[in-house]
């Protein structure tokens, strides 16, 4: 990692290493954590007539957006990155298991009631771009990804003005941009408009990547024990805020939540904040993780991303057979469903594909 105030080299020709997203084990276990989050989210329906507290879970993909931040921190802080390899890299790892989901999503509402609506929307990304019916047409998880790759594709723009500007004028800028959205919003009315989808793209979600980012600064450069402590409880008792914000004015207790603009349009950054907070205490430290590469947690947050894509298409699947998914058994054993799928994609497709883009970036940086 270069110092912060020197520039990328876009036409350094020397192969630059690549993170195999495995390095680090602390950053699994949260991308495990994460996943088994949202996936808890959208189960709650088997054991609660009411989200209640469940849907606090929610938060676990912006901790996602907080951990992509936090993995491509190093080009924000001055790592030359070379644009065509980053690309086939990032398009290897997301696109072909996000594919075959979705395929796995429109066969089961096909089955279900025989309709295949907005399905080349769903394949480019643009499903959150018009209508919340067309957001979760298929799986109401893929709303996050549209803003994922826009932040993989901005990333050699973004490292470029933030080696030039600095990190922290970026979060700044990108939280002030944040606020301005959330502010804007008519709290009497449901339309989507240019504003409201904006808040669920780069402008309105890129302060949380950038946290993260902030996140790895603060693990290179304030590195001490106390430090980390601090910044670990600071975290901690934010996260604690949140989640008693969300009890009070967000969650589903029976009644119409009555959630102030200031709250519902915020709750995701408040938790990114302590997420990030968090995060920058544990990761990149000798810990007893690295003595067990193999942990549960550590292999949940290999199959993560197939974790994500996959845990709504068990209930479907369920539903489509006849039966009603409700109760604890059912919980547990989507669960477990959802697991084994994610471990069989992950070994037969996910992992050769990321192979793949590893191979074949390497062989373009070194052209």
């Amino acid at each position: 990692m270069n110092n912060q105030n020197s520039a990328p080299l876009p036409h350094n020709k020397t192969p630059v290493p690549v993170s195999s997203g495995y390095e680090d084990p602390v950053i699994e276990a949260f991308r495990g954590f994460a996943a088994c989050m949202v996936m808890l989210t959208h189960f709650a329906f088997m054991v609660t007539p009411h989200g209640g507290m469940w849907g606090f879970f929610s938060t676990g993909v912006d901790l996602f957006f907080v951990l992509s931040g936090y993995v491509f921190a190093p080009y924000m802080l001055g790592r030359p990155l070379q644009v065509l390899p980053h690309l086939v890299r990032r398009f290897f790892r997301l696109v072909p298991l996000y594919w075959f989901a979705l395929a796995v999503y429109i066969l089961l509402r096909w089955l279900t009631d025989g309709t295949i609506l907005y399905a080349w929307r769903h394949a480019f990304f643009l499903h959150t771009t018009q209508s919340l019916e067309i957001a979760s047409w298929y799986n109401p998880a893929f709303w996050s990804l549209p803003p994922e790759v826009e932040y993989y594709a901005l990333l050699p723009l973004l490292a470029w003005w933030s080696v030039r500007n600095g990190l922290w004028a970026m979060v700044a800028l990108s939280i002030a941009v944040h606020l301005m959205l959330v502010f804007a919003a008519n709290p009497d009315s449901n339309e989507v408009t240019a504003r409201a989808i904006a808040t669920v793209h780069v402008p309105g979600l890129l302060c949380e990547f950038l946290l993260g980012s902030l996140a790895a600064y603060l693990v290179r450069h304030a590195p001490k024990q106390h430090q980390r402590a601090m910044r670990f409880f600071s975290g901690l008792f934010l996260l604690v805020v949140v989640g008693c914000l969300y009890a009070v004015y967000v969650a589903d207790w029976g009644v119409p939540p009555k959630t102030p603009l200031w709250i519902g349009g915020n709750l995701g950054l408040f938790a990114a904040c302590s997420y990030a907070l968090i995060l920058s205490s544990l990761a990149g430290s000798a810990n007893s993780l690295q003595q067990h590469p193999r942990a549960v947690f550590l292999l949940l947050g290999q199959w993560s991303y197939g974790v994500y894509l996959f845990h709504n298409a068990v209930p479907s699947f369920a539903r489509w057979l006849g039966w009603d998914p409700v109760g604890w058994i059912w919980l547990l054993g989507s669960m477990c469903a959802t697991f084994a799928w994610a471990w069989l994609l992950h070994r037969l497709l996910e992992a050769p594909m990321r192979s793949w883009g590893r191979q074949l970036s390497l062989r373009l940086s070194s052209r």
